[in-house]
């Protein structure tokens, strides 16, 4: 028995260090993935040999290596890319590194590669021990570790091989399957985009266009699913990195993106001969994990797709924003159409848009009850054209007050309709402001709450008096989201943002105490959603 094995058999932690053999054993034999066990297994390598840091390293793409599994005791100091690199010069080198270090971060490292087959996958890495620098004996522990696991990350990295395959052909397929069967432009991306979000299990995508003539990115593709928002700061925040992957020639991931609702994002850009095209954009992957160099792969391999389709139909011009029209409707005949006969009534899902003046009894407690109501007709002669040209039919007026209610019509979201009219409510109540201080009336601001649910529609009074109207505890709900709202906002709940498909900029807020509904997020609607980065 070498010197080595003896200071291993004759040493205090010789107990742990088999029972750390015994359980790689056993992570060896079983089935599942060992990308969920490794980090248990880490835990127990770090307190063994009194690291901070203990991480594998992997092969992901040529010369790369990405981080398969880490534990740290105590905070985080060590950044992944750190990790990574030290993880390609151990796989360039085919060598370890044992050495002190001058770094805040890094004091002492021991990298051992991970060897099969004379190919390099990968590397243990232990950082910071606690207890004076790495040793002897910490090498043959390591190097001992990395014999009973080599086979174990050889096989785990050709079945994602094989998976990255299948994955990739299954997305070339369908993407294929989308040009053959739809012609419009704009559904083409969408589809694209949709496919290529299912398959990397993300909430929100993007294909972005580049129209060089005025150095913008448009959104020409997008698709935004669940229920976290995109805020004008979220597309200002994506611009910036969609111009760094044009500018640097290269895909970006990031994590966490500073004061947003972004927990991580992914950029491929799509250059056709040297030329760039736009870009593929993916944010939020489910449970919060993290974009990986794999995902990159294999956005990349189906970008050659969606750039070569870009780039055939347009001969390298810009794709014009597409917007789809929708025809005028006559909703108050569509709702006839709906009424059941009599009193009967119907249970429908529509969207409720609740409005009033704030401080309008403080405004106009000392005029003249003639100017006041010439106001309030003023006011009310403004927001309903709004309401009917956006396919909302107007509910009732009470007092300072307008309610309204938007159906379902054919190709035409009543959430989005309900939420396009509380915008242009907003925007229509600053003109009126600017004449009436003019004239010296008193300005005035209007708070707007939207929300969707089922109602009961139907015609609603007395023997001899009936109004075609809503009723349910939805309505209540709608009026009551509304009291939340300050002066100029428009507070959607979250029923009637997911409805809205990512149409608007809007951010999180609450949670709003709603008198019989209890404690509710809510979203405060800043605006259209932009057409360009």
């Amino acid at each position: 028995m070498t010197d080595r094995w003896k200071q291993i058999v004759k040493s205090p932690e010789a107990s742990n260090l088999l029972k750390l053999v015994k359980y790689i054993h056993d992570l060896c034999d079983h089935e599942g993935d060992v990308s969920e066990f490794l980090p248990t297994m880490l835990h127990r390598l770090a307190m063994l040999l009194d690291v901070q840091t203990a991480a594998v390293t992997v092969k992901d793409s040529e010369s790369k290596q990405r981080v398969l599994a880490r534990y740290d005791r105590g905070k985080t100091i060590i950044e992944d890319a750190v990790l990574q690199e030290i993880g390609v010069q151990v796989a360039n080198t085919q060598k370890k590194i044992i050495e002190s270090r001058q770094n805040k971060k890094i004091k002492n490292l021991l990298a051992v590669p991970i060897s099969k087959s004379n190919t390099t996958l990968g590397s243990f890495v232990l950082a910071n021990k606690s207890s004076g620098e790495f040793s002897e004996y910490d090498d043959v522990v390591v190097t001992l570790v990395e014999a009973n696991m080599d086979h174990v990350i050889y096989d785990w990295l050709r079945r994602q091989e094989h998976l990255l395959v299948s994955i990739e052909n299954r997305l070339i397929k369908a993407l294929d399957s989308i040009l053959d069967e739809t012609a419009e432009q704009g559904e083409v991306l969408n589809k694209m985009i949709e496919t290529v979000l299912d398959s990397l299990r993300a909430e929100i995508g993007f294909i972005t266009l580049y129209d060089s003539e005025k150095d913008r990115h448009l959104t020409g593709g997008k698709m935004l699913r669940g229920a976290r928002p995109m805020s004008q700061q979220d597309y200002k925040l994506v611009g910036d990195v969609v111009r760094t992957a044009k500018e640097e020639r290269q895909a970006i991931i990031k994590k966490k993106l500073p004061n947003s609702e972004i927990s991580s994002i992914l950029v491929v850009p799509m250059f056709v001969n040297g030329r760039f095209l736009g870009s593929t954009v993916l944010i939020n992957k489910e449970d919060d994990l993290p974009f990986t160099m794999q995902d990159q792969q294999l956005v990349e391999s189906v970008n050659r797709i969606i750039d070569n389709y870009i780039f055939q139909e347009e001969k390298f011009k810009r794709l014009s924003q597409l917007i789809g029209s929708e025809a005028t409707k006559d909703v108050e005949e569509a709702l006839m159409g709906r009424r059941a006969d009599k009193s009967t009534g119907q249970r429908l899902e529509i969207s409720m848009l609740f409005a009033d003046i704030r401080g309008y009894s403080r405004l106009t407690k000392d005029m003249d009850p003639t100017e006041t109501v010439r106001i309030l007709n003023d006011f009310f002669s403004a927001m309903t054209p709004i309401i009917i040209n956006n396919g909302g039919m107007v509910d009732k007026y009470v007092g300072d007050e307008i309610v309204a209610l938007f159906t379902p019509l054919p190709n035409s979201p009543h959430e989005r309709r309900a939420v396009d009219a509380a915008l242009a409510m907003q925007e229509e109540m600053k003109k009126m402001n600017i004449d009436w201080e003019v004239t010296g009336r008193p300005t005035m601001k209007i708070g707007i709450g939207i929300h969707t649910g089922e109602v009961v529609l139907g015609q609603i009074g007395s023997y001899d008096r009936k109004d075609y109207t809503a009723i349910g505890s939805h309505m209540n709900y709608a009026a009551r989201l509304m009291s939340v709202a300050g002066p100029e906002q428009v507070i959607v709940s979250e029923r009637t943002f997911l409805g809205l498909a990512g149409k608007v900029t809007a951010r999180l807020v609450g949670p709003f105490e709603i008198k019989g509904f209890g404690a509710r997020q809510a979203y405060l609607v800043e605006g259209r959603s932009p057409d360009q980065f």
